[in-house]
């Protein structure tokens, strides 16, 4: 379809949910507030669900609100995250272009029941989060093409892991959202196989905003990961950017980032293994401490910002063609900022 009304400005749309609950949401007002800063027409589009309540800190990105009042057209894009149901695909599809963005191939058939059925449907062009969800939606038998944009870990989990006078202390953070059953028969099997340990505290990452989550981290000496079925998993990045000791399951996504400098990383499901590389982490001495972190840093230092906003950019253009042009800004915002929970 080509764009040949004139004073048309057609814009891209991400469709995101208010109150954010989890990373991915977090992302994609990222993508469309970032676009937004490099001088594209993006804007957010409130899903029907979303409590429309104003954040403390709100992203410089317009926000719309779906329902009787607002009328897309067909040269709009609208990017809906790779769970969104498939009556939501099937009715935009009626108005506008439809591009997905897949933050977790395991979520993938949410929406679509087969790869095949994602095939057919006609998608104006899709994005994901890294080589590994691409490699494996490809593998499992979609012929789409993917343009990987990768994400980057916000700035607040370094500066807290730096800042003056961070007491860090012998600790454990974890997160169990993914994994709630395995996580407490981690911390038994870990009294039980390490009782000169069991004084060791744990501390639960749950239900906190992204300023309280890096302050956990830094000043933790451990981060336990339960990663489980990832697109590429940002808790373990975020952790490494604090300056914790990594370690535990990649949740397959992690791949994209795991080394054996980085991570004590073990195989999915070997939960003896689990537990043996985090007391290794707890023990471990100041020089292997300071090699492990300073791998972490490098790690996440390739996740920054400068990275995401070059790989958003060439995705969109690409995506776009030649007509890229007629989703430009006259003019660049500047900035965006969010709080979130965990």
């Amino acid at each position: 379809m080509t764009i040949e009304v004139k004073n048309m400005k057609p814009t891209i749309y991400y469709v995101c949910h208010l109150p954010m609950s989890a990373g991915g949401e977090l992302v994609n007002f990222q993508h469309a507030a970032t676009l937004r800063q490099l001088g594209w027409r993006a804007k957010v589009l409130l899903d029907d669900a979303s409590k429309v309540v104003t954040p403390s800190r709100p992203f410089s990105v317009p926000m719309v609100q779906n329902g009787p009042g607002f009328k897309l057209h067909p040269h709009d894009v609208v990017v809906l995250p790779e769970v969104s149901a498939l009556p939501a695909w099937q009715s935009l599809a009626q108005k506008c272009r439809l591009v997905m963005h897949n933050q977790n191939p395991f979520y993938t058939f949410r929406s679509f029941a087969t790869m095949q059925a994602l095939n057919a449907f006609g998608l104006f062009g899709a994005l994901c989060c890294s080589a590994f969800t691409r490699d494996a939606l490809q593998r499992w038998g979609s012929t789409v093409q993917w343009r990987v944009v990768r994400p980057f870990v916000l700035p607040v989990f370094a500066q807290s892991g730096q800042q003056p006078g961070v007491q860090r202390k012998r600790q454990i953070a974890f997160m169990p959202r993914k994994r709630p059953g395995e996580a407490q028969l981690l911390k038994s099997m870990w009294v039980s196989m390490y009782p000169q340990l069991a004084d060791v505290p744990w501390v639960e990452i749950s239900n906190m905003s992204r300023p309280q989550v890096a302050q956990v981290l830094a000043e933790s000496l451990v981060f336990a990961s339960l990663s489980y079925h990832e697109g590429l998993g940002l808790p373990p990045l975020e952790a490494m950017a604090a300056g914790c000791l990594v370690a535990g399951f990649t949740g397959q996504g992690g791949s994209e980032y795991a080394t054996p400098a980085n991570g004590r990383w073990v195989a999915e499901g070997d939960l003896e293994a689990w537990v043996h590389a985090l007391a290794a982490d707890v023990q471990a001495d100041v020089s292997t401490i300071e090699m492990r972190r300073a791998a972490g840093y490098a790690t996440a230092a390739r996740f920054d910002v400068v990275q995401f906003e070059a790989g958003l950019n060439v995705a969109w253009q690409k995506l776009l063609g030649s007509e890229a042009s007629l989703y430009r800004l006259p003019f660049a915002t500047h900035g965006w900022e969010a709080t979130d929970v965990a």
